[in-house]
């Protein structure tokens, strides 16, 4: 007995030490999951009363510059990178941060992301930007994917610990503005899926179709969007949008009866008529012929005018 209490504290000794700034949803969800795998914790937040739930459990910082002075690692979760520069520019946490590693996890762009390297890179702080695909319930589940750009040998030195927050942990590219990027269009994704079942229960409803029955058909097409999802896949690689499945002419009929079938029925039609306003703008294109990738080349279209 006495042996493997000894070995669990070696193994807890070669634990990173772990400070979270940012006690939100998020990050309280953060510190618990680094707290449950035997980490030393710091945690700071600007209203106190959110660090009091850690008493004892981890270490409460009075300042940001403590937090990032505590530990080897400093996970960043705030509200967005407007927040994060008032709390984190400043001379004491420059100081205090140099020679260790702050990953920020505050949601932002491409931009925001290049603008903390900036930062850091001047200072001498190790710095990576990630994301994470997941409610706060999640953190720290097998399958939570968790994504993180910016320095490999970086990412790497600190692996073993930012797998705590998700076992779908992946290093997505050395320009730091790869996991914003990545976080900003399958987010994008979600969302836009999201407000489309809703519009399609909306759908339902107003013609007094059980919305059990229509949520439990969306499975059906489940395996449509995948196949979709891998024909633009091949067909933006190569350019050509030739194909023999559906044509973008008849996809673009289907998308006039929703924008009818919304107005007949008194629905908001601003999503399929946005929809189908790309399906129009790439048949203006002449993609009449060609398979609905080719709808890619509108909103670039769209981008360029």
């Amino acid at each position: 007995m006495g042996d493997h209490r000894k070995e669990e504290r070696e193994s807890m000794s070669h634990k990173e030490t772990v400070s979270i700034v940012g006690l939100g949803q998020m990050g309280a969800a953060l510190a618990r999951s680094y707290i449950n795998a035997g980490h030393r914790v710091t945690v700071w937040n600007r209203t106190h009363s959110k660090a009091e739930p850690f008493q004892g459990q981890a270490k409460v910082a009075a300042t940001p510059e403590q937090a990032c002075g505590e530990s080897d690692l400093t996970i960043i979760s705030l509200l967005n990178y407007e927040v994060s520069d008032q709390v984190l520019r400043t001379p004491l946490v420059a100081e205090a941060a140099k020679g260790r590693t702050l990953v920020q996890l505050t949601s932002g762009t491409p931009n925001d992301a290049r603008s903390g390297a900036a930062w850091t890179s001047d200072l001498g702080i190790n710095y990576l930007d990630g994301c994470i695909l997941a409610y706060p319930s999640y953190i720290g589940g097998e399958q939570t994917p968790v994504f993180y750009s910016g320095p490999k040998e970086i990412y790497d030195r600190h692996q073993a610990t930012l797998r705590v927050l998700g076992g779908a942990t992946s290093h997505v590219g050395e320009p730091i503005g790869a996991a914003a990027t990545l976080d900003c269009a399958l987010l994008e994704s979600y969302y836009g899926a999201t407000l489309s079942f809703l519009h399609g229960a909306a759908i339902c409803a107003s013609e007094k179709f059980p919305l059990d029955a229509y949520f439990a058909s969306l499975q059906a097409i489940m395996p449509l969007v995948s196949i979709t999802a891998d024909m633009c896949k091949k067909m933006l690689s190569t350019g050509d949008f030739k194909g023999t499945d559906c044509t973008l002419d008849i996809h673009a009929g289907a998308l006039e009866h929703i924008a009818r079938l919304s107005r007949e029925n008194n629905i908001d039609r601003r999503i399929p008529e946005l929809i189908l306003s790309y399906f129009k703008r790439a048949l203006q294109l002449g993609h009449g012929a060609d398979e609905m990738a080719a709808v890619f080349n509108a909103i670039q279209d769209q981008a360029r005018g």
